[in-house]
């Protein structure tokens, strides 16, 4: 059976957030094309995101996509989203903390590392670190009740490459995956006896998504050839809602060595990093 047609995709309920654009949608299209119910959030009202409600319609049909206003910086939001997906769908399965902001904040280009943390403007600071890992905290927080009462739930995260954590000029995006990966790794284990895996997942480098701006890398988004795919998270997360991951958590999963010719069990496999029990820091 192909990944795309997994029969526990079909009615599964996957909330995405930041799923109006880039990863988020890429992920939603396909869950939707393959019979999920998807909810999609977005920080502020939009017409990408009335876009969005409305490809995923004309995709899936009225009623299987719910498109949300709801920030995840915000604790009520994020309570409201869980709120919503349950009275709209009856439950949640799968939370994909998806929403990021990233050095765009304060920078202009991917190249420009001459932008000391000194220099990092407070506001630009706190908007990444209350977004990548206060957000996902928080709507992980929200969604995470609801999984261990029903006995089953999958969670993962969007994360970064080590290099890019430790690169000069992104302390503030760099803090936010680090001290994100390093709380999956804590959540896995509290989970554990609850039927709920929790996971992190990344590219494996920049992609060609609109979250590298035209500034940042010249050209065209979809067809810079610097850049990986912009849906090159596509496949490994599909799978990561499917029962086949059912078990897997506390796990590094990065999504440039998904092999599309091998089965998806031995693909995503390729995709696993290694487990360390304590993991180096410094």
């Amino acid at each position: 059976m192909s990944l795309y047609n997994d029969a526990s995709l079909r009615e599964r309920v996957i909330i995405i957030t930041g799923g109006s654009r880039g990863f988020g949608w890429f992920m939603a299209e396909k869950l939707l094309a393959a019979g999920a119910r998807v909810v999609i959030t977005a920080s502020r009202a939009s017409d990408e995101l009335k876009a969005a409600q409305t490809r995923a319609d004309a995709l899936a049909g009225a009623g299987r996509c719910l498109a949300l206003v709801a920030d995840v910086r915000e604790p009520d939001d994020c309570v409201r989203t869980v709120s919503a997906a349950r009275e709209h769908f009856g439950r949640v399965d799968v939370l994909i903390n998806n929403a990021g902001r990233g050095s765009s904040e304060y920078r202009a280009t991917i190249d420009d590392s001459t932008t000391r943390f000194w220099d990092v403007p407070i506001a630009a600071w706190r908007a990444i670190i209350d977004t990548n890992l206060t957000g996902s905290f928080l709507m992980t927080r929200a969604v995470v009740p609801h999984m261990i009462a029903q006995g089953f739930g999958k969670v993962f995260s969007i994360s970064t490459s080590l290099t890019t954590m430790i690169m000069t000029g992104l302390s503030p995006y760099g803090a936010s995956k680090a001290g994100l990966e390093t709380a999956h790794i804590t959540w896995a284990r509290e989970l554990a006896p609850h039927g709920v895996d929790i996971n992190i997942l990344l590219p494996g480098g920049a992609a060609d998504t609109d979250f590298i701006t035209q500034a940042m890398v010249p050209g065209e988004v979809g067809s810079r050839t610097r850049l990986l795919p912009g849906d090159v998270i596509v496949p490994p997360a599909i799978y990561l809602c499917t029962d086949a991951s059912n078990g897997v958590t506390g796990r590094r999963i990065v999504a440039k060595y998904w092999d599309e010719t091998l089965p998806p069990a031995d693909a995503f496999a390729a995709c696993l990093q290694p487990q360390h029990e304590h993991p180096e820091i410094m």
